[in-house]
């Protein structure tokens, strides 16, 4: 196993925040009269009522919701003591961009079915694309063992969000992760078929995808059928998951076959959350043999008060392609409305020497 393997599993004994299969979606407030904190710690990271809520298919037993406009939308600006992405021309983004800009737009269909879609007009500062658009039907009552089907497009189940209840502005290295010629990642979304069976927030659950072998952003033709599978233990505040992607790509003179295999540890209680993903992957496409790649992250977070709360993450990556990175995040954020939330952070870059960026963000939801 490659050396970042062995280091952050020394290093993280900890865990991560119950997986929350849902967005943060202020159309619900408005029609079940509420506001963002019924479901929402800080936007957009929920709470347990808004876990069950949306592992609920956005229904409160024995409520009915009330009229609301059918479309929210979220801000997010970023200001930075470095240029920020590539930018169009390769020479990066200004300082202080308009980080995103989202259109969500959610609802139930009959009695069992819902749906949710997630556009990005804004993405990075640059031009945004559809994130999530999928239909989710319970195939099993209400008052018996949850089994779902998704179809669509939809973020990969995992022990952690890449996107979208990511308190950061940097991203997890190892859901960006990229081997060789393979552009994989589970950073973006895929589009395919879900399986779900058991309860997601106790108890086992099983998670089954099966999609086209593609990339949105390759530019590569699509090769085979990408199958993912992902397990996972709620026992208390404490849940285990285990997790396997195999697919294949075009990778010169022969396909690239490859396999991601991850674990994650998540604890949450009151004021504590720890969040702890370690993965390894193999390539076929390397001369000789096959590319072992790994990395991951753990993440330790804590509210300070209803409105204020402290994060720290160290995460790395090593794989041939890249060599060994590693880095860290320390963020400090307060919630001054009920829809908003600032985050200050320091992320600290360690190739080939250590350096700090300082990041603003500003979040708001309507």
């Amino acid at each position: 196993m490659p050396h970042f393997s062995r280091d952050l599993a020394l290093a993280a004994v900890a865990a991560l925040a119950l997986p929350a299969p849902a967005d943060a979606i202020p159309i619900f407030a408005h029609e079940y009269g509420v506001t963002c904190q019924k479901c929402h710690s800080q936007v957009p990271r929920l709470n347990e009522f808004g876990a069950h809520f949306a592992a609920n298919g956005y229904r409160i037993a024995g409520v009915t919701p009330g009229p609301a406009a059918p479309v929210a939308v979220r801000f997010n600006l970023v200001a930075s003591s470095e240029r920020q992405g590539d930018g169009p021309d390769g020479n990066g983004l200004p300082k202080a961009i308009v980080d995103e800009i989202e259109l969500f737009t959610a609802g139930t269909i009959g009695s069992r079915a819902n749906y949710f879609v997630e556009q990005y007009v804004v993405d990075g500062g640059q031009h945004g694309l559809i994130r999530d658009a999928w239909v989710n039907e319970r195939l099993t009552p209400w008052s018996g063992v949850p089994a779902t089907l998704q179809i669509g497009s939809f973020t990969l189940p995992l022990p952690v969000d890449p996107e979208t209840f990511r308190d950061s502005a940097t991203h997890y290295s190892v859901f960006d992760q990229t081997v060789g010629d393979d552009p994989f990642a589970f950073f973006d979304p895929k589009v395919g078929v879900k399986l779900s069976v058991g309860d997601t927030l106790r108890g086992i659950s099983i998670q089954l995808f099966a999609g086209p072998g593609h990339d949105r952003r390759s530019g590569l033709q699509t090769t085979g059928t990408d199958l993912m599978g992902y397990v996972q233990h709620v026992a208390g505040p404490f849940a285990l998951s285990a997790y396997r992607y195999q697919g294949t790509r075009p990778g010169g003179d022969a396909l690239d076959r490859f396999v991601r295999t991850g674990f994650g540890l998540v604890y949450a209680q009151a004021r504590w959350t720890s969040e702890s993903v370690l993965q390894t992957g193999s390539d076929s496409s390397c001369d000789p043999g096959a590319c072992a790649s790994s990395g991951g992250f753990t993440q330790l977070r804590y509210a300070i008060g209803p409105r204020l709360f402290a994060e720290a993450r160290y995460q790395g990556t090593d794989d041939p392609t890249n060599g060994f990175t590693r880095d860290g995040v320390v963020l400090l954020g307060y919630r001054p409305t009920h829809n908003a939330r600032i985050t200050v952070e320091d992320a600290i870059a360690h190739a080939p020497s250590a350096t700090h960026t300082l990041n603003v963000q500003y979040t708001i939801a309507y």
